[in-house]
């Protein structure tokens, strides 16, 4: 986030003005969804930490990443109505990779030369989306037909710079709020499908020359 000051406006451009920004102290108390120093009675009258879901970015420096990400895993699982992107360099990638996979739904890599991201970086910018879990089977986005797409899309429009990637994302973001107002039927539904390209495809509009001797 210090090298680059446009990559904050360009995340929360999709993921939402109400983003919080994690600090290293913050993925102990905030990220597990915990309001520091305000507390709750129970029903036992016993005063528990007030905890509140929210959607939170974590951007570690590459040598802390391991760390990061255990205990981005760890809140997911206690506090499974938050989101959360794990965003870091492509460096010390042998610490951290491992576990960004196993957990995240969806990983992509934002190359570098990209607004958010200039080509001083050198290295690809690796984006972690973990989104809330569903209320029934099968529970997770991870390896569904429609995440597989969305990361294709946005694979393929980073590679050729083909238009905007900003609906796609957009699009990605608000799929957990969609598949919570489904039934479970259209939900799993939807999951198996693949999303619709935003991008029209922008022929010259020219004919071929052999349908134009025709006509």
């Amino acid at each position: 986030m210090e090298r680059s000051p446009a990559l904050e406006d360009w995340l929360k451009s999709f993921m939402g003005s109400s983003t919080e920004v994690l600090e290293p102290a913050d993925w102990f108390i905030r990220g597990h969804d915990l309001v520091e120093d305000k507390f709750e009675l129970n029903s036992e009258g016993v005063k528990l930490p007030l905890s509140k879901s929210g959607t939170f970015l974590w951007a570690p420096a590459p040598v802390a990443g391991e760390a990061a990400i255990e205990e981005l895993r760890k809140a997911r699982h206690k506090n499974q109505e938050s989101t959360h992107v794990f965003v870091i360099p492509r460096l010390l990638s042998s610490f951290w990779r491992r576990h960004l996979w196993k957990g995240a739904d969806l990983v992509v890599e934002l190359p570098a030369g990209h607004p958010a991201w200039p080509k001083s970086m050198h290295e690809p910018l690796t984006l972690g989306f973990f989104l809330p879990y569903l209320k029934h089977s099968p529970w997770e986005l991870r390896r569904s037909p429609i995440m597989l797409g969305f990361g294709k899309s946005l694979r393929r429009m980073w590679k050729t710079n083909e238009g905007a990637e900003g609906p796609v994302l957009r699009e990605l973001w608000g799929l957990s709020r969609r598949l919570a107002n489904l039934s479970p039927h259209l939900a799993s539904k939807l999951l198996r499908s693949k999303p619709q390209s935003t991008i029209q495809n922008r022929g010259t509009g020219k004919r071929r020359r052999c349908e134009m001797e025709e006509n």
